[in-house]
């Protein structure tokens, strides 16, 4: 009978009797997949291929399945049971239905039960469905799993297999379910079918598309594991599989048949490269073998448990049962779900990460495959561990707390652990050869140096020794085997095995000398061991190389010469070529002969390496540096490199070393003698060189010449001052004024804010957040130390302009460099000569003079610590320095002083104590408390920014925000002379050069105020004579303060006048500018207007009348009496009798 007709027969009913149609499998007639020879179905390792014919598409009726073992008719039919998990297999070789998941996961742990209750031939159906859960599930739409119900069903799923996992009996359906959940943990079983470029996108051209919203199949793979309980289930089973693991080789020490024995020697290849020990005899009463297959199959990676239906059900307790496959399968998981930092922190709550560690010390063979995977496992366990502690929130309670910092964290956990590390390490360096055993040897190094954050774990390090192992193996091979010169020689290990030129000797090199250095660093008893040893003599060999005589030329692309594969020799089988493996003669002897061999390349970054752990070990042991020659070497190695672009890094950590030891007793002349100043005035003068090289030349030659008048001669004597001064100049050729800039107006606070964050405006004229360069910096402070103090420096500096550079750099510089240039042009107006510059010197730029510059620089001051005056004028009379309100009441004595203590002094009641003490003290617990709590806040920053290393720029800005600067400029005016600061000062500086004159006196005033509120504080009543010294000097202060008050109320009349004066001839010249422009208007328009006949007559005749009038006879002689003509307006009769005659000359008449 065909298959076509048992399913015509299932859907009538009578498809029982055949036992198949009835659930679904043998249409032959359907549209949907079809199981063909050839087909697009494929059959995975252990899984039945579906049967020809088969129409897969077809979903088969779980429930009667289920009914199946769960009908207690049917529940003993074992066979039947059996075949139908089969065809359950058969029927989705592509994968499970994603709906199908819960009904699916009820089959699976229905058939567990049957085969825990003893019925061993569910083994190979429950594999396969196994197998079948692990790849990727089969869906309607393709967001089918993120939907609630997709991600219940395979939540189900991974559940089941958790189950499985834990409490199967069979170890080989436990490793099945490890494999499958392994696969899982991937993200292959919710893995997208189509590629990003196969995805159609409504608007967009072309395939590629970007990520959608959508959850990445391994976070969420990842994610559902941890609900389903898959991360503690397989800790669990790790946990229980060490101890069988720790009981099994305990056995074996016991019984004496536990014996190293390399399977990768051979009789060619035995020779230093492992220990080789005989196998022990079998212990009495002990069959011959039995230890020794268990222990075959324990550390054996290709030992393998064939699967057999007659197999018992064993678990692993029983000694015939290898555990290592579950232990292989297990770590594989652990090494996948350790990818995921909540999972990683979750292996680490449930001691997974320990389980891990004995695993590794219990290892017979430290090449094994688990080894590696254990290495990868506690890597990313430690690591998720290190970026939660620097860079997550802070915890907001103490059991999360307790969590980030102890039981989550993997570091704190392995503290203890250092000498397991310790251990593996000497193992690897003992036996291991090949270049994969030197790769894991170089990983457990780094494990170790992740353990060393903690600071825990520090003591284990000293007490298992692994800090002087360290010591030996990171000097051994250029120092020799004798390092201390005691005739004790270390433990001997072939030097093929850490002692070669090889990628990854090198790279032991680099590690340990970076752990070595970072534990020094936080442990004072470990740099006593590192210092004792050769370190820091083998760190300066390789700086005390010829570069130029080592045989390898100087071209900068010179590159390691290639090998034909013809020509490379591994006799070894390692994997690397046995020339680049020679081992060079141990001692200091063979040093350079060590030195010499390696590619120019790796030399650089282990010269780089040096400098970075000789900059941490220098200045902690700074005599035993000295003593090896360290700085002349350093210096001549400086001397070496040229400028070729590839030793910049190498240039920048020479200077480095140089700064942090330069200040040494007797080393600045020592350094002078090898020409020292000449080669940092080279490498400044070098503008092709980055900023950051030149600053520190440059700070370098300033702490060679601070307090050294030889090496100050020196510096004169290369012309070193010249450069110094150039280089301020060119820097302010590209600033704008920032000190003392005008307003901006702003039409609201985001807008002011804004342009003040960008420097554009506001009375403070530049930006705190303004970027600070370094080598200005770094310039200034040279100059401070190598000119000021010394007349001949002073001089040289007047010469060059050097005092002008300052001033005009104070005008444009950063708010924070102010402080710096003040405080040295004070030190420079000791020198009496240096003063006529100063009074004498100009802005190019606005054309102001020093002191009104001085005087800018002294109201902006206060107004960045926020005590600016009122319009000028002092209002807080007892405290002229500290914050002034306007409108605030002048308390008449300072005993009536209210402050934040409450009122002092009072004591109206007549009980001897203080009214305001005593009305103020729950307030003042309460403060007191209050401090507390920000104290411990404040401590608990200040750590998690010393963690993270911290803003060297925001370090900067926060010293030098805190000091203030009014004293410098008070100091500096004085060396000027107050009489002399006053010329050509307005009203408004005068008034601000009064602050200045008294600021003494002020400070004074502040001290006492404050020793007063220190007593106040601590509830301390001073004797009479106290609290009159006191008041006295208070009184002295508010004295001043109301007379300098009474001055600038004057000044600011003036000012309030002058500002009147100036605004009233302003608004005059617009009055007359408006009356000029209306008078010539009117001219324009009067001579636009045309004229009549009449008026043009009447003008003419008008014109002719005036001169006539200005018209004088011809005929008058002298002596005669002159005739005035006089015209009259009227009649003609009145104008013939006008004629008047005057003198003599009345009988003319006019004609």
């Amino acid at each position: 009978m065909c298959a076509g007709e048992r399913a015509r027969l299932g859907e009538l009913g009578i498809g029982r009797i055949f036992g198949k149609g009835a659930y679904g499998e043998g249409d032959c007639g359907g549209n949907g997949r079809m199981s063909q020879a050839g087909g697009e179905t494929q059959s995975l390792d252990g899984v039945e291929p579906a049967k020809a014919g088969t129409n897969l598409d077809k979903p088969l009726n779980y429930d009667k399945l289920i009914k199946l073992f769960t009908h207690p008719d049917t529940s003993t039919l074992y066979d039947r049971q059996v075949s139908q998990l089969r065809r359950v297999a058969r029927h989705n070789p592509n994968g499970f239905p994603l709906k199908s998941l819960p009904k699916i996961q009820q089959l699976i742990l229905l058939a567990l039960q049957q085969l825990n209750s003893g019925q061993a031939q569910f083994t190979k159906p429950l594999t396969s469905l196994i197998t079948l859960a692990g790849i990727p599930f089969s869906r309607d739409c393709s967001n089918e799993e993120l939907t609630p119900n997709g991600l219940k069903s395979a939540e189900s799923m991974y559940r089941a297999l958790n189950t499985v996992m834990c409490e199967a009996a069979d170890i080989n359906l436990q490793v099945a379910a490890t494999a499958a959940l392994t696969e899982v943990a991937k993200g292959k079983s919710l893995e997208k079918k189509k590629a990003p470029s196969e995805i159609k996108v409504l608007g967009v051209q072309g395939g590629t598309v970007k990520n959608d919203q959508r959850p990445k199949p391994r976070d969420l793979s990842q994610s559902m594991l941890n609900k389903s309980g898959v991360v503690d289930g397989c800790v669990n089973i790790l946990s229980r599989l060490s101890t069988v693991m720790i009981d099994r080789l305990d056995a074996m020490v016991e019984a004496g048949s536990l014996g190293y024995i390399s399977d990768d020697s051979s009789d060619e290849e035995g020779e230093g490269k492992g220990v080789v020990s005989p196998p022990a005899p079998a212990a009495v009463g002990v069959p011959e073998g039995s230890l020794e297959g268990s222990l075959d199959t324990l550390s054996n990676p290709s030992a393998v448990v064939e699967n057999d239906d007659s197999l018992a059900v064993a678990s692993l307790a029983d000694p015939e049962v290898s555990p290592r496959p579950l232990l292989m399968a297990l770590l594989k998981l652990l090494s996948e779900l350790s990818e995921s930092a909540t999972n990683a922190t979750l292996i680490t709550l449930t001691g997974g990460d320990v389980a891990t560690v004995e695993i590794m010390d219990r290892l017979n063979d430290d090449r094994d495959e688990t080894l590696n995977l254990c290495v990868e496992i506690l890597w990313n366990c430690l690591e998720h561990s290190s970026n939660t502690l620097n860079h997550s929130s802070p915890a907001i309670s103490r059991a999360e707390l307790i969590k980030k910092r102890r039981t989550g964290n993997t570091m704190y956990c392995l503290s203890d652990k250092v000498g397991i590390m310790c251990k593996t390490f000497r193992n690897l360096l003992q036996r291991g050869f090949r270049n994969k055993d030197k790769e894991t040897r170089n990983e457990v190094l780094i494990l170790s140096s992740l353990i060393a954050r903690n600071k825990r774990s520090h003591n284990f390090f000293l007490s298992s020794s692994f800090v002087k192992v360290m010591s030996v193996y990171a000097t051994v091979a250029e120092v020799g085997t004798d390092p201390d010169g005691d005739g004790e020689e270390v433990s001997h290990v072939d030097p093929h095995n850490f002692a070669t030129v090889s990628p990854a000797d090198l790279e032991l090199k680099r590690i340990l000398w970076g752990l070595l250095s970072e534990l020094s660093r936080a442990n004072a008893d470990i740099l006593d061991v590192v210092v004792e040893s050769p370190l820091i003599e083998t760190l300066l060999m390789y700086l005390d190389t010829d570069l130029d005589g080592d045989g390898i030329p100087d071209d900068a692309m010179y590159t390691e010469p290639e090998v034909d594969e013809e020509e490379v020799v591994d006799e070894d089988g390692d994997g690397v070529d046995d020339k680049l493996q020679v081992a060079g003669v141990m001692g200091a002897t063979g040093a350079q002969s060590i030195i010499s061999r390696i590619p120019r390349t790796q030399l650089r970054v282990l010269q780089s390496q040096a400098l970075m752990v000789l900059l941490n070990l220098a200045p902690r042991a700074p005599d035993k540096f000295k003593a090896l020659g360290g700085p002349i070497v350093v210096l001549r190695f400086l001397d070496w490199c040229d400028d070729n672009p590839l030793n910049r890094e190498l240039i920048q950590g020479a200077l480095m070393l140089l700064i942090s030891v330069v200040g040494l007793p007797g080393l600045q002349e020592e350094l002078a003698q090898m020409d020292a100043i000449r080669i940092m005035l080279q490498r400044f003068n070098d503008h092709g060189s980055p900023e950051s090289l030149r600053a520190d030349a440059v700070r370098i030659i300033g702490r060679l010449c601070s307090r050294h008048e030889g090496n100050q001669e020196l510096l004169r004597k290369n012309l070193g001052i010249m450069p110094l001064v150039k280089e301020l100049e060119e820097y302010c050729k590209h600033r704008r004024i920032i000190c003392g800039k005008p307003k901006v107006s702003a039409t609201g606070k985001h807008q002011a804010e804004q342009q003040e964050e960008e420097g554009a405006g506001g009375s403070m004229g530049g930006s705190a957040k303004e970027t600070i360069s370094p080598l200005i910096v770094a310039v200034v402070d040279c100059m401070w130390s190598s000119c000021v103090g010394n007349r001949r420096s002073e001089a040289r500096l007047l010469q060059c302009e050097g005092q002008d550079a300052l001033l005009d750099l104070l005008e444009i510089c950063p708010r924070l460099m102010r402080n710096q240039i003040v405080g040295l042009l004070a030190d420079l107006m000791l020198n009496a000569k240096c003063i006529p510059y100063l009074t004498a010197w100009r802005s190019d730029r606005s054309m102001v003079s020093a002191v009104s510059l001085l005087m800018r620089l002294w109201e902006e001051e206060e107004v960045r610590m926020k005590k600016e005056r009122v319009d000028g004028v002092i209002t807080n009379l007892w405290r002229p320095l500290g914050p002034h309100v306007a409108g605030a009441p002048v308390p008449k004595r300072p005993i009536h002083y209210f402050n934040e203590f409450g009122l002092l002094g009072e004591d109206l009641d007549g009980d001897g104590i203080d009214d305001g003490l005593q009305t103020t003290q729950v307030d003042e617990t309460m403060r007191q408390g209050t401090l507390v709590a920000f104290k411990k806040l404040e401590n608990a920053l200040a750590a998690g920014a010393k963690r993270t290393g911290g803003n060297l720029e925001a370090k900067l800005k926060k010293s030098m925000s805190g000091e203030d600067m009014r004293g410098k400029i008070g100091g500096l005016i004085e060396c000027i002379g107050w009489e002399q600061a006053k010329e050509n000062l307005s009203a408004h500086e005068k008034l601000t050069l009064t602050m200045v004159q008294n600021h003494r006196i002020f400070v004074r005033a502040e001290e006492w105020m404050a020793v007063r509120d220190s007593l106040v504080c601590d509830s301390t009543k001073p004797i009479l004579a106290d609290a009159l010294l006191i008041g006295s000097h208070l009184e002295e202060a508010f004295n001043v303060a109301t007379s300098v008050s009474t001055e600038q109320g004057v000044l600011y009349e003036e000012k309030m006048q002058a500002i009147e004066n100036e605004e009233s001839n302003f608004f005059g010249s617009i009055l007359l500018q408006r009356d000029q422009e209306i008078h010539q208007l009117q001219i324009k328009k009067k001579a636009s207007m045309p004229k009549s006949l009449a008026k043009r007559k009447a003008e003419k005749e008008a014109k002719a009348a005036m001169l006539a009038k200005s018209t004088i006879r011809e005929g008058d002689k002298e002596g005669a009496k002159p005739v005035v003509e006089v015209t009259v307006i009227g009649d003609d009769a009145d104008a013939d009798a006008v004629e008047e005659e005057v003198g003599g000359g009345g009988e003319e008449k006019k004609e």
